[in-house]
């Protein structure tokens, strides 16, 4: 395999290092390595928050109690993971005063942000005040460490150390706006747990099964937003996660909006309702309804509902219905389904049959449905539905017991997590699939001529996005760790470079299970410079860890030489944050000029055939366009004789390239001739390369013994 050439050029500081803010981008509140972190004293409590997406929970492990206890907040143990900005007050309102406002004035309270954890867009809304899932994360944070017991722990130590929880198939971006959002509201991360796993953990604490010497357990996590399936293999107070599946986009409130959907059919006056859309007032004010009655069909066949003035200004908007039991079932039935396959590929992951699990632990309040616990028992029939639980409850106790064990308090229970995202990097198999990939890219956004990063910014302007996209997807992703694989988990691959002088490697890092980069989350890139000269077919080593939060480290090293590098991304923004180099020099400083650029990796793919591709630098001395190819004959004319062969030819091919480019940055339609002179040119020079290299091997076997 080989690896892709480079594009942007990381921060380069004094081998240290660095970062946007000058420090680690999780401050003093990351772990395992992630940035400086803050040792807990001696006698902090062990606490486990589940941040979830309708509720969130904090609970507390003290030994020799037979549970964890759950921190009530405003006489409640869920608080609302919900955000309001109250205009009178001038401040934001958290939790149960929130959900007040969400009754009355649905499209004011911002709500299940956490399926959009690691975007840093402000996306939510609530009275003209913009919000990131991040922000809405910090806000709920903070009210959960406003908790009198929590505050006792800051005063007498000095902070708040907690486990928290994310849904299984939260990617890395998500799980470090998880930790950046625990840090802004003043809370330490001892580490970040998959909430199926937890939930296994608390259900070990129950008095029948906490001395059991083996079995598997089935974790069936359905909550407000997000599903998670785990399969749990137990031998004594040992867990190993066999495998895991999920999908962070299904969950109660999908259900919530397909019964909405229903319930909006029958509202009065019909035009109203065939003209209303999902982001309006009125459809959120439905969805209210309809969670309300998913929630009272649990316990009865039936619910009435009789609403008027739905809308709000007197409209005379009703809606005036029973809904049974039935038709809830009817509604949430695909969603359901979908949680069944995705329970069969964990089983086939985990290499177990349905009769091989002793126990399925149900978590979330979507599996309080009865169609959920009915497939259950359809697909498990030998095995215990166990829901002895609260299932709203269960994973704040398992995060609480995770940070007794981290702490030293639980110290019998050791627990191995497995990583959710296959960790790949972008390579190419040739420069020929490179080349022909960006000229069909290029041309049908309607850029008919080599251009430099700056060109192609101003003749794209907005677009410029869709085409990085689109490029990307023309890569193929080379996996390294692959889904499954048990955390902590480092692993690396050997690759080659493609093209003869090559001075840097992009290195392009992806999460995900599909075959192109495009198709993937993107993590991030980072330039590995590479010892000069670099012969085509060099060997590079690329290491990707998964650390125990999930998290991704990179590390890149060019085998036979001291040459290594290591990156750290905000995967949020595939921004390089921080960028170390570990052994070898940098590249020469002529070169520094030439490697800078906009970020994309895709405009390093440049327009060349199949000998090399051609690289878009912007450097103030360059002529039309500056790429390797050129900066490769220059320093051959720079470096060889004027009788050296071949050296008037190449000048000659030289000076004809660059006119071409320059012609056709003007608009000439002269990409024949392009190619042309250029297969000279690189053919030309590589003679000349084959030749010096003839020379040095016949040289040194002719030299001569020194005399003694």
């Amino acid at each position: 395999m080989t690896v892709i050439q480079f594009r942007k050029r990381p921060p380069v500081g004094s081998g240290t290092t660095t970062s946007s803010s000058g420090s680690s981008p999780f401050g003093t509140a990351a772990a395992n390595g992630e940035g400086a972190f803050v040792a807990p004293p001696p006698g902090v409590c062990a606490v486990g928050i589940d941040l979830g997406t309708t509720n969130s929970v904090v609970s507390v492990y003290t030994p020799g109690e037979p549970e964890p206890e759950t921190l009530l907040y405003d006489d409640l143990q869920l608080v609302p993971s919900l955000l309001y900005f109250d205009e009178h007050l001038g401040h934001e309102v958290v939790g149960a005063k929130a959900a007040k406002v969400l009754s009355e004035k649905p499209a004011t309270v911002i709500r299940g942000t956490k399926r959009s954890m690691g975007s840093i867009a402000p996306s939510f809304f609530s009275n003209e005040q913009a919000y990131s899932p991040e922000d809405a994360a910090t806000y709920v944070l903070k009210h959960l460490a406003s908790h009198p017991v929590l505050v006792q722990q800051k005063e007498l130590h000095g902070g708040i150390w907690a486990v928290i929880t994310v849904p299984a198939h939260f990617d890395d971006a998500a799980r470090r706006a998880t930790i950046q959002a625990a840090a802004r509201a003043g809370i330490y991360v001892l580490r970040i747990v998959n909430e199926p796993t937890a939930a296994a953990l608390a259900y070990s604490m129950l008095p029948d099964v906490r001395h059991t010497d083996h079995e598997t357990v089935g974790v069936f996590d359905f909550g407000g937003g997000t599903f998670d399936v785990s399969l749990v293999e137990r031998q004594g107070l040992v867990f190993n996660v066999l495998s895991s599946e999920g999908d962070i986009f299904l969950g109660g409130d999908d259900i919530d909006i397909a019964l909405a959907d229903k319930l909006l059919q029958k509202v009065e006056p019909v035009f109203t309702a065939k003209r209303t859309r999902h982001d309006s007032p009125l459809f959120k004010k439905l969805v209210t309804i309809a969670e309300d009655a998913k929630i009272a069909l649990e316990g009865r066949g039936s619910f009435s509902i009789s609403k008027s003035d739905l809308d709000g200004n007197g409209g005379g908007v009703s809606l005036n219905t029973t809904v049974l039991r039935d038709e809830l079932e009817s509604v949430a039935e695909p969603f359901v389904g979908r949680t069944l396959e995705l329970t069969e590929r964990a089983m086939h992951a985990a290499k177990r049959r349905a009769h091989q699990v002793s126990r399925i632990l149900l978590v979330g309040g979507s599996t309080r449905l009865s169609i959920v616990r009915k497939m259950l028992e359809s697909y498990f029939p030998q095995s215990q539905i166990d829901a002895r639980l609260e299932p709203d409850l269960a994973v704040s106790w398992g995060a609480a017991v995770q940070a007794a064990i981290i702490l030293g308090i639980e110290p019998d229970t050791i627990l191995v997590d497995v990583c959710s995202h296959s960790l790949g990097i972008g390579v190419a198999d040739d420069p020929n699939t490179i080349n022909q990939n960006y000229k069909k890219v290029a041309r049908k956004f309607g850029v008919l001529h080599p251009a430099s990063d700056v060109d192609l910014e101003q003749i794209l302007g907005e677009r410029i996005h869709d085409f990085n996209t689109e490029l990307q997807n023309t890569l193929r992703v080379a996996p390294i760790i692959h889904r499954n694989s048990p955390l902590p988990a480092r692993r690396s691959e050997f690759f080659n470079t493609l093209y003869q002088n090559q001075i840097a490697v992009q290195v392009v890092v992806v999460q995900g299970e599909q075959q192109t980069v495009g198709e993937n989350r993107l993590i991030g890139s980072f330039l590995f410079e590479l010892e000069q000269p670099c012969p085509k077919g060099a060997r590079c080593e690329i290491q990707l860890t998964y650390d125990a939060n999930g998290m991704v480290h990179v590390l890149a090293k060019q085998l036979e030489t001291s040459n290594e590098a290591e990156a750290q991304f905000d995967s949020r923004t595939g921004e390089v944050i921080g960028w170390r180099k570990l052994g070898a020099q940098s590249l020469d400083e002529s070169f520094h000029g030439a490697l800078s650029g906009t970020g994309s990796f895709s405009n390093s793919l440049g327009g060349s055939d199949s000998n090399g591709a051609e690289i878009n630098f912007d450097r103030p001395d360059a002529i039309p366009v500056l790429n390797t190819l050129i900066a490769r004959a220059r320093r051959f004319l720079t470096k060889s004789l004027d009788d050296t062969p071949n050296r008037e030819l190449v000048a000659s091919l030289l000076d004809s390239y660059e006119k071409l480019l320059a012609e056709a940055k003007l608009g000439a339609a002269n990409d024949i001739e392009i190619d042309f002179v250029e297969a000279r040119l690189i053919s030309t020079l590589d003679s000349a390369d084959h030749r010096a290299e003839l020379n040095a091997d016949h040289g040194a076997e002719n030299k001569a013994e020194p005399h003694e």
